[in-house]
């Protein structure tokens, strides 16, 4: 096991094993962090009221139901995206690298 990573180290495309600096992560977490993008977007179409009819609007927490489906959309739409992130790879630049800068 990688000691910079709580995910065990597996073969790059080189066909090396480990000493990348960043281990790829299982495909399971792959697939669920497109899930939860997918999710996102999912969301943000739900929350456009472009379902609403001639209907006066029913009320819920004091606010037209469109607008309140909106709101919820938008915050379950913002923790799915913070979910999605902390899946995120985000690789840091190597010393070498930042040394032979312009």
């Amino acid at each position: 096991m990688d000691t910079r990573s709580q995910y065990p180290a597996s073969e790059n495309e080189s066909g090396r094993q480990g000493g990348g600096a960043c281990p790829e992560r299982p495909r399971w977490v792959r697939w669920l962090r497109r899930a939860l993008l997918c999710g996102v977007g999912l969301l943000y179409a739900a929350s456009i009221p472009w379902y609403r009819g001639d209907a006066p609007p029913a009320r819920l927490f004091g606010l037209p139901d469109w607008v309140a489906v909106a709101i919820l959309c938008y915050a379950a739409a913002a923790i799915l995206n913070a979910a999605a992130w902390l899946l995120t790879d985000i690789r840091e630049p190597v010393a070498d690298d930042e040394a032979s800068g312009p």
